[in-house]
């Protein structure tokens, strides 16, 4: 690498975006939330519907129920493992108990993960359906990465 020579220009060309006039966040909520909600963002309530609507509790209940769901399943099915003999059988009460402990933790770690990712894709869903109703529009389908022709879901 040459000490003397000049730094050159960046070479990076900026992209613009293909609309121009894209509309912010902001006006987004205002053009399909209704008047109520719009009034709540303004008062310093959070822009965002799911947020008002509560899906906080909703997802702390759901993690609630689905974790001790799955640490309880896990758990039976730990116990249940540690007394069948094979490579999970344990020979002493505390072996047994941890091993139960240890099954169940892993059980409402994995039942919570699920149980908020219900909770969350019922919540876009029911999003979804307002703003559809609203607008009187549906969805937009996913972007095309490229040309038509490279398009697999067009195929």
């Amino acid at each position: 690498m040459d000490q003397d020579a000049e730094p050159q220009p960046q070479s990076v060309q900026r992209d613009r975006p293909a609309r121009p006039d894209a509309e912010t966040r902001e006006e987004t909520i205002a053009r399909v939330v209704d008047d109520t909600e719009a009034v709540g963002a303004e008062r310093g309530g959070s822009p965002d519907p799911s947020t008002r609507r509560g899906v906080q509790r909703t997802l702390a209940g759901a993690l609630v129920v689905f974790g001790a769901i799955g640490a309880l399943a896990a758990g039976v099915l730990g116990l249940v493992l540690s007394l069948l003999p094979g490579p999970f059988e344990t020979s002493s009460v505390s072996g047994t108990i941890g091993y139960i402990a240890v099954m169940a933790a892993g059980g409402a770690l994995i039942g919570g993960v699920i149980g908020a990712l219900v909770t969350l894709a019922r919540e876009d869903g029911r999003v979804e359906r307002e703003v559809e109703e609203q607008t009187g529009r549906g969805p937009e389908g996913a972007a095309s990465p490229g040309a038509p022709e490279h398009d697999l879901t067009e195929r």
